[in-house]
């Protein structure tokens, strides 16, 4: 459904796209080409995945889909070397806080569509936000299916794209803090290191999924493990002493500002 593919940017969120939509047959390896910045992360990606690459861009007018894999900052001198897109071209950007406003201005013949994935993207559990003017066509539905062979896709409008960007899309971040001060805990308490690691990361992982497959409301799960007086309850009171709830929420807040930042 989409074309011939030129990918922008194979670093881990466009490798991570690339690799799982090859998997997937949403993209054939005879109809993909990347763009990157080492010859010898070209030959290492054909020799891996059997696609063709770059280091100059290549002729735009030859391609029916283009991902564009990079920072928000290097963005618009890439946005530059697309001008000659042909008309109707689909475009994609993984963008921080860049709007499809902006993205038009710079190429207005392409059909645009703005994508907010995240890094467990990379093992197919990934969680993405997607927009774009009409999300009912053909076109659209191939993008969607794109984002869909990495984990899980929202449709949605583009300011919620930009709020779940600093939930989900930076989300991995914020978990891993909270891992690593899981971990840190269990051995103030005389856990080995590794013991706490692996035991703080499937529980997160076991409550995570219980949240998905229950389908129940966070406060009623955590209401099922702590008893009147228990030990659990007790350990959630210090934690909220001590402000993690807030600082959570301030957190998230502080990451959508800054993508609102990048967007200007």
């Amino acid at each position: 459904m989409l074309g011939k593919t030129l990918c922008i940017g194979v670093g881990s969120m466009g490798g991570a796209l690339l690799r799982g939509a090859l998997q997937h047959g949403v993209l054939q390896a005879c109809d993909t080409h990347i763009l990157v910045r080492r010859e010898e992360q070209c030959r290492e990606l054909n020799d891996e995945l059997g696609v063709a690459g770059f280091t100059a861009m290549p002729d735009v007018r030859n391609y029916n889909t283009i991902l564009l894999a990079v920072k928000p900052q290097v963005l618009p001198a890439v946005l530059e070397e697309l001008s000659q897109v042909a008309y109707g071209t689909t475009m994609i950007s993984v963008a921080a806080g860049v709007t499809l406003d902006t993205l038009k201005e710079a190429v207005p013949q392409a059909k645009w569509f703005r994508a907010m994935p995240n890094t467990p993207a990379a093992i197919g559990v990934g969680m993405t936000a997607l927009t774009g003017d009409d999300m009912e066509t053909d076109v659209a539905r191939g993008v969607q299916a794109l984002f869909e062979a990495v984990g899980e896709v929202a449709v949605v409008s583009e300011a919620d794209l930009d709020r779940l960007g600093a939930l989900s899309g930076a989300g991995p971040g914020y978990m891993f803090v909270i891992l690593d001060a899981l971990a840190d805990a269990g051995v103030r308490i005389g856990l080995p290191r590794q013991l706490a690691i692996k035991a703080a990361a499937q529980t997160m992982y076991g409550a995570g999924k219980m949240a998905l497959d229950s389908g129940l409301h966070p406060a009623v799960l955590r209401d099922q493990v702590t008893s009147p007086g228990g030990t659990t309850i007790a350990g959630i009171g210090a934690m909220e002493k001590g402000g993690l709830r807030s600082a959570i929420q301030d957190g998230v807040a502080a990451c959508l500002a800054r993508s609102n930042e990048l967007g200007k």
